[in-house]
This record gives structure tokens, sequence and C-alpha cells, in this order.
């Protein structure tokens, strides 16, 4: 299968996920659209046609509504399935002992670049912030010093509390007046929850 738009927007998600090593759009016929991930391109296929038919299969029960996801952990490897627009779905590969309380952030960054490469209509939550991946040079205490691309200078204001325990954040100034929050995750990973105009969001945003 060649590379595409899909190809890259899938790969960010699964660097950016602690033990997550390959992802699948999946549409609902469980035919695999597109996948990333270190994978036999067979079982990354198998894999997301059945969990696609799993979700499926919970949607005509009926009883517990619309599925949103759906998680099974298994003794090797556990997999995460999440809906999207126009019934097609995302499916994520995980090793053994990955946890399952993934980055939200990471899954609506895929989750709006999937929609916007394939002109779905998403309408976001009300009230929620919208994250973005960001490029973030750190000082040796670990706080921000630069963001983005071209570099913009950030003035730590204070710390943002009750993060859990993997996560650290940041309330800053930038050099041009704006103020917004950096949040670091795993693997290095940092978003923010206001892009200056200026600023390009990273598809791989680790420290520098």
């Amino acid at each position: 299968m060649d590379a595409s738009a899909f190809t890259a927007i899938l790969a960010a998600l699964v660097r950016r996920l602690p033990g997550a090593f390959a992802a699948a759009l999946v549409d609902v016929q469980g035919e695999t659209v597109d996948y990333a991930g270190d994978v036999d391109p067979f079982d990354v296929k198998v894999a997301a046609a059945h969990m696609r038919i799993l979700l499926n299969d919970v949607d005509r029960l009926g009883a517990l509504g619309k599925p949103r996801s759906l998680v099974i952990r298994g003794a090797k490897r556990s997999i995460v399935t999440r809906a999207l627009p126009e019934q097609y779905a995302l499916v994520i590969l995980l090793r053994r002992r990955a946890g399952f309380t993934a980055s939200q952030r990471a899954f609506a960054t895929c989750e709006r670049a999937l929609a916007a490469e394939a002109g779905w209509a998403v309408t976001p939550v009300k009230g929620a912030p919208i994250w973005h991946p960001i490029v973030v040079e750190s000082d040796r205490r670990g706080r921000p010093r630069w963001m983005g691309e071209p570099r913009l200078a950030v003035e730590v204001l204070g710390a943002v509390m009750g993060l859990p325990s993997n996560e650290q954040g940041f309330r800053v100034r930038t050099s041009t007046g704006s103020e917004l929050t950096l949040v670091r995750e795993s693997r290095r990973c940092w978003y923010t929850d206001l892009l200056p105009d200026h600023l390009v969001p990273e598809n791989a945003s680790h420290d520098a």
C-alpha cells in the first residue's frame, strides 16, 4: 500500500502513544484504508477488520447507545478502537502492559487531522480546549524556553496543577504577549491549547 497523507497522521499517533506499535484507519466494511507502524501489513489489516466487526456488533445491540470506543486487553497485546465520522474507525495496536490512560490529546489531534484530510464534518465539544502538537525546547529543569517553528521565546508564569503523574504543564507568556498552556506528555510530546498564527503544528512534537 502506497503511503498517503493518512499514513503520516497515523504514524504521528503511534509515536505519541506509549506502547503503541501500529494504527489503522478502517471503513464500515472492515477494509483498511491506510495504516502505519512496525507490524506485518496482514496482521494489522486482520486486526482492524475484526475490531470493525465488533464495533458494528455493539452498535447493533443498541442497549449501550452509539459506541464511541472499544478496548480489548490481552495477555500479549491489546487493541483500542475509536469510532470516527462516516462510519470509519481508528484501530490502535498496543504492546503488552501498555496502559489505557492513553493521551486524549493525541487521539483528538489524530482524529481532527483525519477529518480534515477526509473532509468529514466534525463538531467540536463546547468548552473543551483544542490541543495542537508543538515542538518545544526545554531548559535543564525541563521548563519550556522556546516553542514552535519558527522558534518563539516563552516565559513560564506558573505550573498547571491537577495533571496525571506522567504529564507536566506550564502556563506561559510568549515574546509576542500571548498567554497559553503547554503540556508535556509521555515520550516528551508537547501540546499547546493556543497556536499563534505564525506557528505551524508539528506531526512529531518532541523536545529539541
